[in-house]
């Protein structure tokens, strides 16, 4: 569904969303953002407490760096995709062209976060 959004908007197919019943893209880009801030914050809760439980076990002296870092790049991931999201569903439920901008640089931010992550990880290994 979002390869679909991304071409339509892309080539700007505005019939696209015409033709259908209920125009997608508001629904789709909402449920999307929600999603990711959630579990990126489900995530990030569940890192914290097993670090706490490895320092209360091995002490205040063990080696947690790794579990910030982690939760370090998942915070900025998300807030990066979920700040371009707001602006691009507020900009598109208005009615404005501006947000047509603000489409491809999320399908970037999406790509870019997992070749970053992927990145990342192979550098702490």
């Amino acid at each position: 569904m979002g390869i679909m959004l991304l071409v339509s908007e892309g080539l700007g197919w505005r019939r696209f969303s015409i033709t259908t019943t209920v125009d997608f893209g508001l629904p789709y880009l909402s449920i999307s953002v929600s999603l990711n801030v959630l579990l990126t914050a489900m995530i990030v809760i569940r890192l914290a407490l097993h670090s706490k439980t490895v320092i209360s076990t091995r002490g205040a002296a063990s080696r947690i760096g790794l579990y910030r870092t982690i939760i370090t790049m998942l915070i900025e991931s998300s807030a990066l995709y979920a700040v371009n999201s707001l602006l691009l569903i507020g900009l598109w439920g208005a009615g404005n062209h501006t947000a047509d901008t603000f489409l491809p640089i999320l399908a970037e931010i999406q790509v870019r976060f997992f070749l970053r992550l992927e990145f990342r990880t192979n550098c702490l290994m």
